[in-house]
């Protein structure tokens, strides 16, 4: 028999040298219909969903299984929906991005009120499914395939403008072009009448740059313009692919300023869901997250468009073409009004076809109002337009060391969709179902007992002071925290069979090359994929600086520190066990490192406040890519393991120090499994 599995992909990155390459670990499985599970299989967890109080159709849901051991690395996991009768097969995907979260397609009609039942399964490795959605980079745009039919094409490159128009109209970090389930185009770009209109994009119209007004969407102001200056990471996937760039809203050089400048940068997200086999339409998310490009503030300031943008395709106009909110508006009547949804439909190649366009509970100034041109507009002719913009009545100033975050969703459709129909879209996208994860199967280690590894190998070069008082101090932690304590300096102990026995490894101040052989690389290597924890501490961060790997897993490579001085740090996540006993306005005397590389998905709980450090080099870097801050601690989840890091604990004083021990022993039991023990810290 054929065997459904979950199997492990790497996220594809663009070669442009300047590109963020990062890498979203995924396990994908395919449909085969059985009724048998499989010998030697194991399940892992039960997971109930609760359908809410409205029927649901083809809805996309995530759960959270953060503390269920997977070991994909020698099995492979298999989603199955059971009733009383049967156990089918059900594709899912996992994201290892963040925290672990398993997706999947609540299939077919889900009633209101009810339940539905899966299991999640360990067994063995089987044949790899094939991908439904598909990602590819043709050199300009990452082409979107669902089952080998077109979704969409996200320009990446610099597209030029029609011949004898300005050149300041050319852009790229946009969607076109958009098609219908039945292949039938529904954006334009460039049209003549707006020459700066580019199928779905979302820049800003009227802001406030350092004291002046900056239009990033009418191009031909020369203030500025939208720039990728990277090639998209994206991977394809069996229930949904993704994509991620980083769009930046350049403010061109003129009288006040000598050099281009970044004002805002935004983290472009994308992610097309496979909504099953009994489904044609198509459901895309959109999610921008900003943040300030410099030291200075942005001001989106109050406007009647910007933001969120689609120009619909040519051949549709005022006589032809269905507009309808979740207000009852239509298009004679709903500029300037709010809306949760807006339909768009109008004739193709393919009869009708139309789009449902989605906005998010947690945006700004939700439900956002909304732009459309009115009937008569454009001469009636070539005149849809959409547009949700959450300052139409009010600024919005996005503040330095901030991030702020959009979330729209779209369906495309073939024929009509009726007010019902996009409401309950809406409800399924504002309203997820509800997930209850009931672990079964947790671990297979016999002992009940914790037990870490502890590794301060140094290589050649500068070794610290410290490391007798952080084995001394970590094995403490352990005998009055219920965690044995191995001690080594010596690679020797990194294989296969040696590592399975740890529920985590603390690497404590190791430096510079700690392995001698591929094989000690390999079985660390090994033992993250297999969900094993991780630990780093100060200068962790300088080991193995050749070897991608290693820096991506711990979140960052060093490059140097500021002289040994006291500065003060913020706690940006007090939820976390590494902070939760950490006073406000911690400040202490150590080396403020600055590690480059940094992995995009670490969390950071903890920052330097930069401007408590002195530092020549400062300017340098971190220059002002960080504002007024520098990630110090964050934890994350990388290649199937947990990660958490400290560049803290330089001194041997440290390894005394009640405070710095908490933050030490947070992290070491977060590692372990992944769950808060805030009951556990010692008191100070």
């Amino acid at each position: 028999m054929k065997m459904n599995n979950l199997s492990t992909q790497n996220k594809q990155v663009g070669t442009k040298p300047d590109s963020k390459i990062f890498f979203i670990l995924m396990l994908i499985t395919a449909i085969f219909p059985t009724k048998i599970q499989a010998q030697n299989a194991r399940t892992l967890a039960r997971l109930t969903v609760e359908i809410g109080e409205k029927d649901r159709q083809n809805t996309p849901v995530g759960a959270s299984i953060e503390g269920i051991t997977l070991q994909q690395e020698d099995y492979a996991l298999q989603l199955y929906e059971v009733t009383t009768s049967t156990r089918k097969p059900v594709a899912a995907q996992l994201d290892l991005t963040y925290t672990p979260r398993l997706y999947w397609i609540l299939e077919g009609e889900s009633a209101a009120n009810t339940k539905r039942i899966y299991e999640l399964v360990q067994e063995k490795k089987g044949d790899e499914s094939k991908q439904a959605i598909t990602l590819k980079n043709n050199g300009e745009a990452i082409e979107v395939k669902r089952r080998g039919k077109p979704v969409l094409n996200y320009h990446y490159a610099i597209t030029p403008p029609p011949a004898g128009v300005s050149e300041l109209f050319e852009r790229g970090g946009y969607i076109h072009p958009l098609w219908s389930p039945k292949g039938s185009v529904l954006t334009r770009i460039q049209p003549d009448d707006h020459y700066h209109h580019y199928g779905i994009w979302n820049p800003w119209t009227h802001t406030e740059y350092k004291g002046k007004e900056t239009d990033f969407w009418n191009l031909i102001k020369a203030h500025g313009t939208i720039k990728v200056n990277e090639v998209p990471a994206f991977n394809s996937g069996d229930v949904f692919g993704e994509l991620e760039v980083t769009q930046d809203h350049v403010v061109f050089e003129d009288s006040t300023r000598q050099k281009e400048e970044t004002a805002l940068k935004e983290t472009y997200q994308l992610k097309i869901w496979d909504t099953g086999q009994n489904s044609d339409n198509i459901v895309v998310d959109f999610t921008s997250v900003y943040r300030c490009g410099t030291e200075n503030p942005l001001t989106l300031v109050e406007y009647r468009y910007q933001g969120f943008g689609y120009r619909a395709r040519a051949s549709w106009d005022d006589n032809n073409v269905s507009l309808l909110t979740s207000q009852g508006k239509q298009k004679k009547d709903g500029n300037s009004t709010r809306a949760r949804w807006v339909i768009i439909s109008g004739p193709t190649e393919s009869g009708n076809s139309g789009a449902l366009f989605m906005t998010y509970p947690s945006n700004y100034n939700y439900p956002e109002m909304i732009r459309i041109w009115p009937e008569g507009s454009n001469n009636g002719k070539e005149n849809v337009f959409l547009n949700f913009n959450p300052t139409m009545d009010r600024d919005w100033e996005m503040e330095p060391g901030k991030q702020y975050t959009l979330k729209y969703r779209m369906v495309t459709f073939e024929g009509e969709m009726d007010a019902a129909t996009a409401e309950s879209y809406w409800y399924d996208y504002a309203h997820p179902p509800k997930v209850e994860v009931e672990p079964l199967l947790t671990s297979t280690k016999k002992e009940s007992t914790k037990r870490i590894l502890l590794y301060t190998k140094n290589g050649e070069g500068y070794v610290h002071e410290n490391i007798a008082s952080s084995i001394a101090a970590i094995k403490k932690l352990g005998k009055e925290n219920l965690f044995e304590v191995d001690a080594t300096e010596d690679p020797k102990v990194f294989t296969d069979e040696n590592l399975a026995q740890y529920d985590a490894l603390v690497f404590s101040n190791t430096n510079n090359k700690i392995f001698d052989t591929q094989a000690q690389k390999d079985a660390l290597q090994h033992y993250i994929q297999n969900g094993g924890g991780f630990v780093g501490i100060h200068s962790a961060s300088g080991s193995e600086r050749d070897w991608p790997w290693f820096w991506k897993m711990l979140g960052g490579k060093f490059i140097r520190h500021a002289n040994f001085q006291e500065f003060g740090m913020k706690i940006l996540d007090a939820n976390h066990p590494a902070t939760a006993a950490i006073p406000n306005n911690w400040s202490r005397a150590d080396e403020c490192y600055y590690l480059t590389d940094l992995n995009p998905d670490i969390h950071v709980i903890l920052a330097a406040d930069l401007e408590t450090v002195e530092d020549e080099k400062k300017s340098e870097y971190p220059g002002k890519v960080f504002g007024n801050s520098f990630p110090i601690s964050w934890y994350h989840y990388f290649d199937g393991g947990r990660e958490w890091y400290t560049s803290l604990g330089h001194s041997p004083e440290d390894y005394e120090d009640p405070t710095f021990l908490n933050h030490i022993l947070g992290g070491i039991l977060w590692a372990i499994d992944g769950q808060t023990h805030k009951k556990s810290l010692p008191e100070d």
